[in-house]
């Protein structure tokens, strides 16, 4: 469906994607408060992945009640739920309690997600979609800059009511945008298609020229981007959720290094698309994940703010430009009918580490020490990206 998108309608799309990645960052705090509230660390592992698992497993569930009642419905239901299920935080600090709380705003966050997501790709113009797609990439990275360090100020200085108070104000914040988007049906359009024809079109002609499941694990470089996701995904996952855990234990600014390393993400994506474009994806992006490894290895003798502010922002450089290129290699390793089955199996893999590395870190780090369990996963990291570039992909070129 080819829409005409005002400026109004975007700029309430991006609020609601910018909304519900706040959501996400606060609670890389989470596992800080956490232990404030006499939760071990190993314990702390269950209650971040609890939320990882339960908004992966429901996306099947949130195209389908996309599909049923509508997507502005759909992502009004789910933002509203994830408001009520939020409030029991400020109530409740029992590990059981909160591993149902946890899974519950999981569940309606991964339907918020996926209801913003599909209101994005059938709104957004196909001659617009380059740029309007790089401005919402920029609200996946600045809430590190806004929200996390809010989130660390109000831990640290208020208390730990304060900082749980952010889940619902920011979840009824996200409803309050997502009643102001029009229905899809009311945007005007440029094509014969409608919102409910795109939505129910499934005929057993098109089915067909797509691809099975099964054909994907025989396209060409299937297996080397299996592995890349998972490298990106591992690293990346315990450096997000765990660097802030491990540089309060010191006694510095946590929001430090995860300021800094949005911050170059930030300025890479606005000003070095053109760069990102000129470089070789399949090699670059297991340099990307090698440097990044690297710098959390070094995270590990780092003693101050200021070192680990620019630790942070060297990581930012992978993250910047290595993120796009991770996106970019799905689609440019499976051919177009395989794509939408590539990209889902894709993005699937991507949160595989944000389900299992919380167990690692959460008992490892309880047995070994939280530093050296971060730069035992930075040196799988640097030596599996570095494996993956020199070898397997240059292999494949």
């Amino acid at each position: 469906m080819t829409t005409t998108l005002d400026r109004r309608t975007f700029w309430l799309c991006w609020l609601v994607t910018y909304l519900g990645q706040a959501y996400v960052s606060m609670f890389f705090m989470y596992p800080v408060a956490l232990q404030q509230q006499g939760i071990s660390l190993a314990l702390t592992g269950w209650l971040m992945s609890i939320f990882s698992v339960a908004s992966t497993l429901i996306r099947p569930v949130g195209s389908l009640m996309s599909e049923r009642i509508g997507v502005r419905k759909s992502l009004l239901f789910a933002s509203l739920l994830l408001f009520v299920c939020s409030l029991p935080f400020l109530f409740f600090n029992s590990f059981s309690s909160l591993m149902v709380i946890r899974g519950s705003v999981g569940l309606f966050y991964g339907i918020v997600m996926v209801a913003v997501t599909t209101y994005q790709a059938l709104s957004i113009p196909s001659e617009r979609r380059g740029s309007l797609y790089a401005w919402i990439a920029i609200a996946y990275v600045l809430p590190q800059l806004s929200v996390l360090p809010l989130s660390e100020f109000f831990l640290s200085k208020v208390g730990t009511f304060a900082f749980l108070t952010l889940a619902p104000i920011i979840a009824i914040a996200t409803f309050a945008v997502s009643k102001q988007l029009p229905r899809l049906k009311d945007l005007k359009k440029e094509s014969k298609e409608t919102e409910d024809t795109y939505l129910t079109q499934s005929s057993s002609e098109q089915e067909e020229n797509w691809g099975s499941w099964k054909e994907m694990f025989y396209v060409p470089g299937f297996w080397p981007l299996v592995l890349t996701l998972l490298s990106w995904s591992f690293l990346n996952s315990s450096t997000l959720q765990y660097m802030p855990a491990f540089i309060r234990s010191r006694g510095l600014i946590a929001s430090s290094f995860m300021a800094a390393n949005a911050g170059v993400a930030l300025l890479l994506r606005l000003f070095a698309i053109r760069l990102m474009d000129k470089l070789d994806r399949k090699i670059g992006s297991g340099f990307t994940i090698a440097l990044m490894g690297a710098i959390v290895i070094v995270t590990r003798f780092a003693s101050s703010n200021h070192s680990f502010f620019l630790l942070g922002a060297i990581y930012g450089l992978g993250m910047g430009i290595g993120f796009p290129m991770i996106l970019a290699l799905m689609p440019d390793i499976f051919p177009e009918r395989l794509r939408p089955k590539g990209v889902a199996a894709g993005t699937l893999l991507i949160e595989f580490g944000f389900i299992f590395t919380p167990f690692l870190m959460s008992y490892g780090g309880s047995i070994f020490g939280l530093g050296n369990m971060l730069a035992f996963m930075g040196c799988i990291g640097c030596a599996g990206g570095l494996f993956l570039s020199l070898f397997v992909w240059r292999k494949k070129a």
